[in-house]
Parts: structure tokens; sequence; C-alpha cells
């Protein structure tokens, strides 16, 4: 099973993985830039609606949302809901990029599963599960996820960098 994530000639398997999960948190995070209820004049509108439904969704016998996410959004979530949005929508943005150009993709697949939980905690199902699997299985390919992308090269550029100010040659004007 390790050799699925760790072999070297599936990199290319796991870069189309990437590439795929990256599009979804792309268009996801495009569609709420450009949509006024979450970016613009009505900035927290859709997410309170949604913060609301969750709300709903805490009570009965066996609720969707637990009871001390429910008392998250009541508290905390739904008083910040402008702020929310905004780091939602950029959110989602930011770890597509960051997946198709395959820089701090660590860093975007942990963000990525993040917002992933934090919705099916708030008792959404949709593609959230299936986001959150792929996420998890990127984590597992480690480097393999990487290996096409800016994240295979920056160790080699910081070491560079490093020798470069070591060496007091960053800065210097060129004649």
């Amino acid at each position: 099973m390790n050799r699925i994530f760790k072999e070297p000639k599936l990199a290319i398997f796991w870069t189309v993985v990437r590439l795929w999960l990256g599009y979804q948190w792309l268009q996801a995070g495009l569609g709420k830039i450009s949509n006024p209820a979450w970016t613009g004049d009505k900035a927290g509108a859709a997410i309170t609606g949604f913060l609301n439904n969750s709300l709903s969704l805490a009570a009965g016998d066996h609720p969707a949302v637990q009871s001390w996410y429910a008392a998250f959004i009541e508290h905390l979530a739904l008083p910040n809901a402008k702020i929310l949005t905004y780091l939602v929508a950029f959110g989602e943005f930011a770890v597509g990029l960051g997946l198709i150009v395959g820089c701090l993709t660590t860093f975007a697949l942990l963000g990525g599963a993040f917002m992933n939980l934090n919705f099916m905690l708030a008792g959404t199902t949709s593609t959230n599960p299936i986001l959150y699997t792929v996420a998890i299985l990127l984590l597992v390919a480690g480097p393999n996820a990487y290996r096409y992308g800016v994240d295979y090269f920056l160790p080699d550029i910081v070491a560079k960098l490093k020798d470069l100010i070591d060496k007091g040659k960053v800065g210097e004007v060129q004649p």
C-alpha cells in the first residue's frame, strides 16, 4: 500500500489528482468572490443564511450539527459573518491556486481539509467528504503530490538564497 503513495513513478498520478482538487477549490472560491452576497455589497448574507440553516440542523433527537458546533456558530461565526465570508471566499481561492501551482501544497491541503471539515460539521455533505478524503490522500502521498510543482524546487531556491546571504552577496549592486 505504501508504494501507491511513495512510488516516484506515480507522482504524475498524484499531480493530476492535486490539479483536479485545486480546480475544485479555485472554482468554488471564484464563484464566491464574484458573488455580491459573499464579497460584494451584501457581503455576509450568504454565509449568514448557511450558518442559520446549520443552527436549525442542531435540533431534534439526531441532530446533523452537534451542540458544541452550534454554540461555535451562534457565538463566534455568526457575529463575525462579514469577516468569515471573506476568509472562506479568498481561502478557497488561495487553496485552489496553491494546489494548481504546487506551492505551499501541504499548507493548502491542510487549509482545504480544515474548511471541508467545518462545512461537514455545519451539517452539509455535498462534495465535502470526497474533497476531504482526496486532501488526506494527497497529504499521505507527500512529496509525490508536489514533485511537479513549485514546492519541489523551493528547498534548492531557499538553500541558494541562504548561501548568498551567508556570503554577503544579497543586496549588492552589480556594476
